[in-house]
């Protein structure tokens, strides 16, 4: 699969297997949670629900199902050590680029879905700055201007554009953005004079790990979630009874429902999404701080110059970009490179065109970039995103025979800051039988509808053009 409007990598359709055991060490986890390895007593009994996968979504989904119903009985299994997928090797940037879909957004679901999508991903940064603050989890989130700098004309005029055509369609989203396109602005925020202007809309900065451990480690201490890492699902048994027999290489665990949250490795024990679903790595590095000193301003301790009330998305073309983020430290983090990915879901390497990009960028993006900056990246590491045919992720029960108790909620496309938490809190209410929210996307439903489309995408080469009717 190589048709999403979200990404530029390689043709292909892999199997992604499960995630390796041996993988680059992202920055994030240089303090490992104390749960971190946490195995708690094996199972015995048929169980409510077993979620696969402990990241933002399975988080999330364990967050939402132990609070609305104490008494249910919620296993997470994991690969791998907790939060060592997509989440805990990201960018920690939560911010929209809806106008830079908008386009693509109508053309693919019409109007009002483009307008749902928009808005459900604008609520992002509040919900997960709330949840947060509800949970008592310092995870290091700073509010920045998140700036989307463009160093392209076209590229940057049809941003304008489809900004404009907002605020007719969605004014209330629209009016949070500013665009800058004088001088004196883009040299405030130390862009260079590459940088043709640029949007800016409210953001944040954030550790993730903090975040995910930080929840899952209370479930585990209050004793409301029981969890596995390191097992691997195997296989699921799923046939005509009253639950699925997961089974993981320590042993196999019955359910009443499963929820496959391991986001691009759900092709491989769902090989009905595998030619939807496509495993692309991408590159991060960290820039270590000039100084320790903790009373020194960040942009005086940044190799950059930067200063942390700006996150940046540099736009070099309509799906090239990465992603530069100021931490209050002095250290930085920079991602993404779409230039030179690979479809695979192997993040135990990075990619070289990648990397030499990501230490080279900065020279000729920024006005305050040393020369031999690049000296200060003291960490490299990749991670395994998820690309869908259709540009949204996949969130519900499965429509396929022999998946009866399994449900779905993953494919987030390296954007799952601003998707994931709520959309694993609103599969969590399907899972528990409720309504979902009114906000919800009808196009990130796993509908026969949806997969029928899809299927027909892949015949004539593109990614499909229709309006999500599925009922919610």
């Amino acid at each position: 699969m190589s048709g999403s409007p979200e990404g530029i990598y390689e043709p292909g359709i892999v199997d992604p297997k499960t995630p390796l055991p041996k993988y680059t060490s992202p920055y994030w986890h240089i303090a490992p949670h104390k749960h971190a390895n946490h195995q708690s007593p094996w199972p015995k009994d048929t169980v409510d629900v077993v979620i696969i996968g402990s990241g933002i979504s399975g988080m999330s989904l364990a967050r939402t199902l132990t609070t609305k119903n104490p008494r249910l009985s919620v296993v997470l299994v994991d690969a791998r050590q907790l939060c060592a997928g997509a989440t805990g090797r990201n960018g920690g940037h939560i911010k929209t680029m809806t106008f830079a879909m908008w386009e693509e957004r109508k053309r693919i679901f019409g109007i009002e879905e483009a307008i749902r999508i928009s808005l459900f991903e604008d609520s992002h940064l509040e919900a997960t700055h709330a949840a947060m603050k509800e949970n008592a989890i310092d995870a290091d989130l700073v509010l920045t201007e998140g700036i989307e700098a463009y160093y392209d004309q076209a590229v940057f005029d049809r941003a304008v554009k489809a900004l404009e055509d907002m605020r007719a369609h969605i004014p209330q989203l629209a009016a949070k953005h500013k665009v800058y396109n004088n001088s004196a602005s883009l040299q405030e925020m130390k862009l260079s004079p590459r940088c043709i202007g640029a949007i800016g809309i409210a953001a944040a900065s954030v550790w993730p790990y903090k975040w995910i451990t930080g929840v899952l480690g209370k479930l585990i201490d209050a004793g409301k979630l029981n969890v596995q890492t390191h097992t691997t699902v195997t296989a699921i048994e799923d046939e005509d009874s009253d639950f699925a027999v997961v089974h993981t290489n320590r042993g196999t665990i019955n359910a009443r429902n499963v929820i496959h949250a391991q986001n691009a490795w759900v092709g491989h024990l769902l090989p009905e999404l595998r030619p939807f679903v496509s495993p692309v790595r991408v590159n991060v590095v960290h820039y270590g701080a000039l100084t320790n000193d903790k009373n020194a301003s960040a942009s005086s301790k940044s190799p950059l110059g930067l200063d942390s009330k700006y996150s940046l998305w540099l736009r070099y073309g309509e799906k090239d970009y990465d992603y530069v983020i100021q931490r209050k430290d002095g250290g930085l983090v920079v991602g993404r490179a779409c230039t030179g990915r690979k479809t695979t879901s192997d993040d135990s390497t990075t990619d070289l065109p990648p990397m030499q990009h990501l230490r080279g960028f900065a020279e000729e993006t920024l006005t305050t970039a040393p020369p031999g900056c690049s000296s200060h990246v003291d960490r490299t590491w990749s991670g395994i995103v998820a690309f869908t045919q259709d540009g949204v992720p996949f969130a519900g029960r499965l429509p396929f025979p022999g998946r009866k108790h399994q449900w779905v909620c993953g494919a987030f496309h390296a954007t799952g800051m601003i998707k994931s938490f709520r959309t694993s809190q609103n599969v969590a209410a399907m899972v528990l039988g409720e309504e979902v929210s009114e906000d919800f996307p009808k196009s990130m439903l796993i509908t026969k509808e949806r997969i029928n489309g899809l299927r027909r995408s892949l015949d004539v080469g593109g990614y499909p053009i229709h309006v999500q009717k599925a009922k919610l």
